[in-house]
């Protein structure tokens, strides 16, 4: 048999355990987001991209313990693991199981890009576990995956990965399946918040394989800051004012993706141009209201007819596997056997509870279904299709 289908062969296997092994994790974490996983990118022997005597380690470093500190003192009920905190040497496959072991709600990996030869390119993008087929997708992932080069036995340890093969790529691009519309999420919420805080281009949130994603068992991302390759980017990502600006902005999408899956109305957010936190009520989620008979008060739960007129209506998110489920099966859904509506979407089989016609009734379904399922998340569909959420709740 030819090495390639062997690791299909073996990687079908691995996709068919997905669900119970990400069932043992999220059974470690608590409903919240309670620890975070910053993951400075590079390190050590590896100094990752380098343009003009600047070493994208360095810069990653820098900003990682900038978002850090800023998680530590203004959310102080949230852990903050780090990678590294010095200027050392961590195999890709060990930042994963870092996470893994701190039971890590959301994994940050960190980087700056670069592209020979070519000084024009610039701007900020943020990727999730994906094989999109985009060819310069492709190859920020293949720049940012060579780094195991520098480790020991690296094909036995990342089993049969080949730097530079397209089969290696598809094989791991398919380990984060069950978080994909999280991290998505995630990574939606930091581009937009990039574009507050940063002045360069934006490129968007994306799908790559990266392999420093590939075996974190909760939502996770890697985000490019910008391009030490163009001279304006370079300059931003540099000083310490631009470093700063690019971890607030890491820090307010944190902040509101916390809120978000733990249903609270209220965001903490710095100010673009620094000064005293702010505390908000996030228009996303009103605040819950109920008559004497236990319906939502007049006014309340985001406007059911509103909702209704816009052909919007909200569902629970609960599992999303690459082989399909049984709906009636009590030993997977519990208590929401036969009550699950079952979706195609792409290669994933994906479940939900609802729908329901407001925020806040999707928000209690939400949190009622945490008892079973602990990254239970919402989600917007509008004449079914799903929308991002997020761009719905600030119409």
């Amino acid at each position: 048999m030819k090495p390639h289908l062997l690791h299909l062969l073996l990687f079908s296997l691995i996709l068919a355990t997905v669900p119970f092994s990400i069932a043992g994790a999220q059974d470690k974490r608590g409903a919240g987001v309670q620890t975070v996983v910053i993951d400075p990118g590079h390190g050590g022997k590896d100094p990752g991209c380098v343009r003009n005597g600047v070493r994208e380690k360095d810069v990653n470093l820098r900003v990682a313990l900038k978002f850090g500190k800023m998680i530590a003192d203004n959310l102080p009920d949230v852990k903050v693991v780090y990678t590294r905190k010095t200027d050392v040497f961590v195999p890709l496959a060990e930042r994963g199981n870092i996470a893994n072991k701190a039971g890590a709600d959301l994994f940050i990996s960190i980087h700056a890009d670069a592209v020979e030869k070519n000084t024009v390119v610039s701007g900020s993008s943020t990727f999730v576990m994906g094989n999109d087929k985009s060819q310069a997708n492709l190859q920020v992932a293949m720049r940012e995956n060579d780094v195991v080069s520098y480790e020991e036995d690296y094909s036995a340890k990342y089993e049969g990965y080949v730097p530079g093969s397209a089969e290696s790529y598809i094989i791991f691009s398919l380990m984060q399946y069950a978080y994909r519309d999280q991290s998505m999420n995630f990574a939606e919420l930091v581009q937009r918040h990039y574009g507050k805080n940063i002045p360069m281009k934006n490129r968007g949130a994306r799908e790559a394989p990266y392999l420093v994603l590939w075996r974190t068992a909760m939502p996770s991302v890697l985000t490019e800051m910008g391009f030490l390759s163009n001279p304006d980017d370079r300059r931003f990502l540099t000083s310490a004012a631009g470093q700063t600006k690019v971890a607030r902005a890491l820090f307010n999408a944190f902040s509101e993706y916390k809120a978000k899956v733990e249903g609270n109305t209220r965001i903490v957010s710095l100010p673009p141009e620094g000064g005293e936190r702010e505390t908000h009520v996030a228009d996303a989620v009103p605040e819950k209201r109920t008559e004497a008979n236990g319906k939502p008060a007049a006014g309340q739960g985001g406007s059911i007819s509103r909702n209704k007129e816009r052909g919007l209506e909200f569902m629970v998110q609960v599992s999303a596997v690459p082989k399909r489920a049984d709906v009636r099966s009590r030993s997977i859904f519990g208590a929401y056997a036969g009550k699950v509506v079952e979706k195609r979407v792409g290669k994933l089989y994906k479940y939900y509870l609802g729908p329901a016609d407001s925020y806040a009734e999707a928000l209690s379904l939400q949190r009622e279904a945490r008892s079973r399922f602990r990254d239970a998340f919402i989600v917007a569909f509008r004449e079914g299709r799903q929308v991002p959420l997020t761009d719905e709740m600030k119409r």
